[in-house]
Formats: structure tokens, C-alpha cells, sequence
């Protein structure tokens, strides 16, 4: 194998299945813009669940590690738990300076935090407005407080209801969980994360000693770069780590770093920036947009979050690319209408025939393999 390339989804309960598809039917269109024919492979999964592998043509392996199962535990399906959480994250977010923090970094990123807790605000106030409104309506035609408090709490359920609906279907419940699951981390509640990385670190060196590869590429989209910053930085610190040393860089992809490292009680994660940093560093890529309002675009995670600038020099290696224009996007609404799926546009296949736009995965993938 020449190159095999470690994935990890952002936080994303759908897992290996999920990324198999899209993958696989990105790989095609990829294959049909070079004429070639190029597809995924069966599935080969590890008996512990941690590791799915896809064999490519032209020498490359795809291996999907497996946190997916720590997202649906962390996925709450009702809205209560995410209400009072929205409370708690609110209060840090507004109150104790979250929002000013990461407005210094990102403006478009700080707008998207406060998108979940304006949402909240705004649908419990309606809910209090229908509520007064239709006991007032009540109270005034058949008298009586008992029943026009009833009626008043059936107004306010029913508004929190299609709220809680239209949230869901809008990407707003979607966001704040995994919102709320940084923000847990970076309160320094991650212990279940930080087993699965060394757990990961292992059977990673275990696959490279029995089966070794040309070059190691991993990539981290989305959440999932912070959950890469933390597996490169306990790879670095494994017994086998000058045997693979060579061997390794880093890309991340639409990347969430300073989303947890700018957390004063993230110094777990903070210690993890520091030993990528120390030479010799493998080489790392970071791949952002600035259209792209789910991401930090063109931020140093290092300089934005109080950390010693590396002594080397600027850390990642930092890559802007446009994708608004390849969707024919032409004004600040129609960016805002599909953000959840640009998002998803570091993954995809840049264009069908045409050449690439920016940044395409699979030609940075595949470049330099014998087709």
C-alpha cells in the first residue's frame, strides 16, 4: 500500500456506512473526470469496531476510525437535556465572554454559536406570548382561570412543539449538539474521547507495523480535526513513533481547533498543539473557507488561543479556498441557505467533468500514485 489515509468524520453519528456512500460515489466522479474507473472497495472491518478499511486503486486505502459511537452517545434526541444545556451554554457564551472570544477569531463563527441560544430565546418568548394571548382570549369569553390556563399551556406546548420541528429541520438542533459536545470538552470533560484516541493511536501503529504504507495521510474534517490534533500528538508520544515519523502529515478540513482550544480548561488539549508543534513536526495542511460559517477560516489555532507560536514557524500550513462560486452563489442569503452542505464540499469531488475548483480531496489523495 502506498498510502493509506485515516479519516475522521466531524462530530457525526451516522458513521462508516454514511461516509462509505459518499466516498465511493465521489471516488466515481472523480474517476469519470480522469477516465478512469475508480471505486471503494469491500469493506474490511476490524473485529473491535475501531477501524473500517476501503482499498482504492492506484495503491490507496481509505481506514474510517471510529468515534461515531461517542456522537450518538452524546446525541440527546429530546429536546429538554438541550434546553437546559442551552441555558448553561448560554450563560458562558453571552455572559462570560464566549461570544467576544471567538468574534475576535471569526465573526461568521461567533454569529453561528449565538444561532442556537437566539433561537431558544425567541420561541420561549412566542411560547409566553401565545400563552398570555390565548388566556386572555379564553378568560375573556368563558371566564374562569382554571380553564384559561389550560388552553394557555396547550398554546405554549404547541408552539414549543413546531419550534422544536422547524429547529430540527433547519440544521438548528443539529448544530447546537455538537456545539454543546466541544463545549463539554473544553470544559475538561473528555475522558471518554481521550480513551477512544489512545485506543485509535494503537491499532493505528498495530495496521502500519503489520502492514505498512508508503505514506500516512490523516485527515480530520469538521469536529473532527480537533479529534486528529489529539491522535497525531498521542501517536508522537507511542514507543513506534520514529518508525512512522517520516511517514505522516496531517490535513484538516474545514477545521473547528480554536472551537475547543480556546477554553481555558482545554489543557489536555492545549499540551497536544504543543507536541505537534516540537520539531521535527510533521508536515500539516489546513483547508478552510471563508464561506464556509462552520468552520474557523484561516485561523491559527496557536495565536488566536494564547499558545507559543511555533518555533519554526506559523503552524498549520493554512489553505483558503472559494466555494461559493463553483455553487453559483451570488448573495448573503443564498450562502446562508446552504451552509450544512457546503460544509461537506471539503469532501466532495470538485466538479464532474470540469477541472478542479480550489481544493478537491481525491486529487490531493491520489496525487503522485501511479494511475
Amino acid at each position: 500500500m502506498r498510502r493509506r489515509a485515516y479519516f475522521l468524520s466531524g462530530f457525526d453519528p451516522r458513521g462508516a456506512s454514511h461516509y462509505y456512500r459518499l466516498f465511493g460515489e465521489q471516488l466515481r466522479r472523480h474517476g469519470r473526470r480522469q477516465g478512469q474507473a475508480l471505486s471503494l472497495g469491500r469493506r474490511r472491518g476490524l473485529a473491535d469496531g475501531y477501524l473500517s478499511r476501503w482499498s482504492v486503486a492506484n495503491g490507496l486505502e481509505l481506514t474510517f476510525l471510529h468515534w461515531d459511537d461517542i456522537a450518538r452517545e452524546h446525541w440527546p434526541r429530546r429536546p429538554w437535556p438541550l434546553l437546559r444545556d442551552v441555558a448553561i451554554f448560554g450563560w458562558w457564551y453571552l455572559v462570560q465572554g464566549g461570544f467576544l472570544r471567538f468574534a475576535r477569531m471569526s465573526p461568521p463563527v461567533a454569529l453561528c454559536g449565538l444561532y442556537p441560544v437566539m433561537f431558544a430565546v425567541l420561541s420561549l418568548l412566542m411560547a409566553v406570548l401565545m400563552a398570555l394571548l390565548v388566556a386572555a382570549v379564553v378568560h375573556g369569553l368563558a371566564g374562569g382561570s382554571a380553564w384559561a390556563i389550560a388552553m394557555a399551556a396547550a398554546a405554549a406546548a404547541a408552539v414549543l412543539v413546531s419550534a422544536w420541528r422547524w429547529a430540527d429541520q433547519l440544521g438548528v438542533v443539529w448544530l447546537f449538539r455538537s456545539i454543546r459536545f466541544t463545549h463539554h470538552l473544553g470544559q475538561a470533560r473528555d475522558g471518554r474521547l481521550r480513551v477512544r484516541v489512545q485506543e485509535l493511536a494503537q491499532r493505528l501503529v498495530a495496521l502500519e507495523a503489520q502492514e505498512p504504507a508508503g505514506e500516512v495521510v490523516l485527515v480530520g474534517h469538521s469536529s473532527g480535526s480537533f479529534v486528529l490534533a489529539m491522535l497525531a500528538a498521542e501517536l508522537r508520544r507511542q514507543p513506534a513513533w520514529p518508525a512512522l515519523a517520516g511517514r505522516v502529515r496531517l490535513l484538516t478540513l474545514g477545521q473547528n481547533l480554536a472551537n475547543l482550544a480556546v477554553h481555558g480548561r482545554a489543557e489536555r488539549f492545549h499540551q497536544d498543539l504543543l507536541e505537534l508543534a516540537q520539531e521535527p513536526r510533521p508536515p500539516w495542511l489546513d483547508v478552510t473557507s471563508a464561506d464556509d460559517y462552520l468552520c474557523f477560516a484561516g485561523v491559527d489555532p496557536y495565536r488566536t488561543c494564547g499558545l507559543p507560536v511555533p518555533p519554526a514557524g506559523p503552524y498549520p500550513e493554512l489553505q483558503l479556498v472559494d466555494w461559493a462560486t463553483p455553487r453559483g452563489i451570488r448573495n448573503w442569503w443564498q450562502l446562508m441557505g446552504c451552509q450544512f452542505d457546503l460544509h461537506f464540499d471539503y469532501l466532495r469531488c470538485a466538479g464532474s467533468t470540469a477541472a478542479p475548483v480550489g481544493f478537491d480531496l481525491w486529487t490531493h489523495l491520489l496525487e503522485g500514485l501511479d494511475g
